[in-house]
């Protein structure tokens, strides 16, 4: 059973192309982190995420994105997962649709908060280097 998940992040690609659109590295809350663990301990389905303080390095095919608006993305939700019992940090990435939202608007790449919500996990699986 995992209890923590430390350094998330998020690929993100353009659905209908496939284009790689760049990385975001954000702080999850609470109840984001825990719904992501009973997806993984459990597969408890999430029904929305919130990431707070998002730092998004853009791809050279990124377009900035327009305020108040719903963007519907495919991505690689990755993260290093605790385990409880020998407290190793394991790998794990998500293949996931979602629709996301900016709930703050700043000037360039930082987001002090984003939501996901209408998210489908497609895979989950331990990362093996």
């Amino acid at each position: 059973m995992y209890t923590k998940i430390t350094s998330p992040s998020v690929y993100a690609y353009d659905i209908d192309t496939n284009t790689y659109l760049g990385e975001a590295k954000f702080e999850l809350t609470p109840e984001s982190e825990k719904a992501l663990l009973n997806w993984v301990n459990y597969r408890i389905p999430i029904e929305s995420l919130v990431m707070v303080s998002s730092d998004f390095m853009p791809s050279a095919d990124y377009s900035p994105i327009v305020p108040n608006r719903t963007y519907h993305q495919q991505g690689i939700l990755r993260g290093l997962f605790t385990e409880d019992n020998r407290g190793v940090e394991v790998p794990i990435e998500m293949r996931i649709t979602y629709d996301w939202r900016s709930r703050s608007i700043e000037p360039g790449n930082y987001l002090s908060s984003v939501e996901f919500s209408h998210i489908q996990i497609q895979s989950t699986n331990e990362v093996m280097y």
